[in-house]
């Protein structure tokens, strides 16, 4: 470079710095995680938007055409209380009945008054038991022992809860009613373990376990025989045509809650480890790519339950019916808080819920 260039190079960029030093500029560098879900995730919300958006397209959502029956929850109240369970204790889990009732409404429109509330009861038992679990963990842990010694439970919630075990081969037939005392029992061994896998050892060949695991804690194979129950689908009847779909129905329910359940965990703290968590650390991947795959499973879960059902015209009717109710409940729950992101679709669930509120209280 010879000496004239170089001067002429010094001086223009002493004059570039002189410049930029009476420049305002900020005084730290703009903090991007705004964009993620929360502070420490990894998870965009335009990244979950993505991925909630695709699958509510690919499964052909509808916000199905419910009536909300405001009176269930009052049933249920009263079903608790001829149970035992005092109205002291019905007051305080009154936000776990509110849900129950919100599900049971949605994802099984098409059960009569009675089987409804059969579910709504249920499913506000469990919830409740869920959300107690810190001073229920003693009664927990003996409820197997004192079931199959016919003992009386020492917790009000636990008797009224073994009383309607006993009413549910009436309900969803022999093998169905079976199964979801089973699965009771499950619910409540697994909820205890639940709480303590902080130390638990994860890794690409315990893959299976997660979902082993899953269906346990969410109650997810009684649910999915509460779509048949018998005096709509008698089990000498109609047993052989829906058995089949049963495992993909356990898998449906506990991915679509995993996958719309996520933005409310990102934003909670203190949480055990979720199952989307729990499977990217298996697999090795990301969150996302968790949340994808989740996605791609639950699609296929959808079509091999219409595929096994497709032959029965009313009972793939049923299965749509409960497919869409069970989403919907999701979508417009306050507790997911999907309404505070770019989901369409769910900013009108939303708006369809209080619509078919004004409607039902008017």
């Amino acid at each position: 470079m010879d000496t004239p260039s170089a001067s002429v190079l010094i001086l223009f960029l002493a004059a570039i710095l002189a410049t930029l030093s009476k420049l305002k500029l900020p005084t730290k560098i703009p903090h991007l995680s705004s964009e993620k879900i929360s502070v420490g995730s990894t998870v965009s919300k335009k990244g979950y938007e993505e991925v909630v958006n695709r699958f509510l397209s690919e499964i052909s959502f509808q916000i199905p055409d419910l009536e909300f029956d405001t009176k269930l929850k009052v049933r249920v109240e009263d079903s608790l209380e001829s149970h035992g369970v005092s109205r002291r204790f019905i007051a305080k889990v009154e936000p776990c009945i509110s849900t129950a009732t919100k599900i049971t409404s949605f994802s099984y429109p098409f059960a009569s008054a009675e089987v409804q509330e059969a579910i709504a009861l249920y499913a506000a038992y469990v919830i409740s038991i869920d959300d107690t679990l810190e001073e229920m963990t003693s009664h927990l842990e003996s409820y197997g022992t004192e079931l199959v010694l016919g003992q009386t439970h020492r917790h009000e919630l636990l008797r009224g809860f073994t009383s309607l075990l006993s009413n549910q081969q009436r309900l969803f037939g022999k093998f169905g009613g079976d199964m979801v005392i089973k699965n009771s029992i499950e619910f409540i061994s697994s909820v205890i373990i639940e709480q303590r896998q902080n130390g638990l050892r994860l890794s690409h060949d315990t893959s299976d376990y997660l979902d082993y695991f899953r269906i346990k804690t969410g109650v997810a194979e009684s649910f999915a025989f509460f779509c048949f129950p018998e005096n709509i689908n008698p089990e000498n009847q109609d047993l052989a045509k829906y058995i089949t779909a049963i495992p993909s129905i356990n898998s449906f329910l506990g991915y679509v809650n995993d996958m719309l359940s996520f933005y409310k965990e990102e934003l909670e703290e203190g949480d055990c480890p979720g199952y989307i968590e729990s499977h990217a650390k298996v697999h090795g991947t990301t969150l996302l790519q968790s949340l994808d795959q989740l996605r791609v499973k639950t699609v296929d879960e959808i079509r091999k339950i219409r595929s096994i059902l497709s032959d029965d015209a009313i009972m793939l009717e049923r299965i749509n019916q409960f497919i869409h109710g069970y989403i919907f409940y999701h979508l417009c729950a306050s507790r997911y808080r999907l309404n505070e992101l770019n989901i369409p679709i769910a900013l009108e669930a939303k708006s369809r819920f209080r619509e078919m509120l004004k409607v039902r209280t008017q």
